[in-house]
């Protein structure tokens, strides 16, 4: 239970941070211009790549016949990816 916490909590400050770094990149979004659509799409292709990454440790977990860390990995992709699709779309419409 508490690597399920310590996991989910370290990937959702890192999404925090990116789709921060990425609504700074792209002049603070909004819906004039292409703005809001660069910033769906490095959204989406860093919420892809994060849930990759996820999924691998994932994988690596399972390897390794650790399951409890690799059901973290599984539950913290999940939860990256619901969180991030919402990001995703209220960062560009903002």
């Amino acid at each position: 239970m508490k690597d399920i916490k310590k996991i989910a909590g370290i990937n959702l400050a890192v999404l925090l941070a990116y789709s921060a770094i990425i609504r700074l990149i792209n002049g603070g979004g909004g819906t004039h211009g292409d703005e809001g659509l660069g910033i769906l799409i490095m959204s989406a292709v860093a919420i892809a790549l994060h849930v990759l990454v996820n999924l691998a440790m994932m994988v690596g977990c399972f390897a390794t016949h650790e399951k409890e860390l690799g059901w973290s990995w599984l539950l913290s992709a999940g939860l990256v990816l619901l969180v991030g699709f919402s990001t995703c779309w209220g960062n560009a419409s903002f």
